[in-house]
């Protein structure tokens, strides 16, 4: 955390510059299972907005710095968040696992309570406070030390940077481990990529394709829209590599991984798969 305490040192410098908070997040994709997922997500507060992100896109931008090249053996896509400082709106940028983005817009809002329970945390002092949101009870404790309106996710309306958040049954959390500065010259090269393609849809709209993709989960691939030349193999998230001969056969499990995917941070927005 020194690091985070080094940019509360500096405040008066502190709101003209660009600061990165960096969240490790577990979270249980399958609420039947004890098998927990860990990742870290970027939370970038520059003088024009606010994006959250998986820290893979991040790798992508420096390897693209490095190489010029967008494209990594593992490379996953996933969704992120952004928005405008003059703006109440969260674009959601959503990758259900075809071959586009969707874009979404959103006004999320949480009415909090503050309660008086307080403790120290790396030299800061944290504040608990209670929330629903997206179908779930949370538990926040946030820092007036840093009196930035900004926090993981779409969580928002606190007085301070939330530091800790997990729900009552613990299948989400998010920790703050380390703040930076963000270089000036630093661009969000890969997010802007799939902003630029985006394709705009209301949340009807996603889950009427996140279906679809339950019932057809190659058929971006055998439909032709996403070409494999002879040889070629696709590489599956969790690994698995498939010839377009063995698509077809591997479907049935391919929509078990599918719907066991049934724990989404908001749970009122979960798919009911057949």
């Amino acid at each position: 955390m020194k690091s985070l305490l080094f940019i509360l040192l500096g405040t008066v410098m502190f709101f003209s510059q660009n600061n990165r908070f960096i969240y490790d997040v577990k979270y249980k994709k399958d609420s039947t299972s004890k098998d927990i997922t860990r990742e870290n997500y970027y939370l970038d507060i520059t003088k024009d907005d606010l994006a959250y992100y998986n820290r893979l896109n991040y790798i992508s931008d420096s390897l693209f710095m490095a190489t010029g090249q967008y494209a990594f053996k593992g490379n996953r896509l996933t969704s992120f968040l952004i928005k405008k400082n003059d703006s109440n709106i969260y674009q959601s940028y959503e990758y259900i696992g075809d071959v586009n983005f969707y874009k979404l817009p959103e006004e999320p809002k949480q009415q909090w309570t503050i309660t008086d329970s307080i403790k120290i945390s790396n030299n800061l002092t944290l504040q608990k406070a209670i929330t629903k949101f997206g179908g779930r009870n949370w538990i926040a404790w946030f820092t007036k030390d840093i009196p930035m309106p900004y926090r993981p996710y779409k969580f928002n309306g606190l007085p301070g940077l939330i530091m800790e958040l997990y729900d009552t049954q613990k299948n989400y959390y998010f920790n703050v481990i380390k703040s930076e500065k963000i270089p000036d010259d630093y661009k969000r090269n890969s997010l802007n990529n799939y902003i630029l393609r985006a394709i705009p849809v209301t949340q009807k709209d996603l889950n009427k394709l996140r279906l679809d993709l339950y019932s057809n989960p190659f058929k971006y691939v055998l439909n032709g829209n996403l070409t494999m030349r002879e040889g070629q193999k696709l590489l599956l998230e969790d690994g698995t590599v498939l010839s377009k001969e063995q698509l077809k056969p591997a479907e049935g499990n391919e929509r078990k991984k599918i719907k066991a995917f049934n724990n989404p941070i908001e749970l009122d927005k979960a798919v009911k798969y057949p």
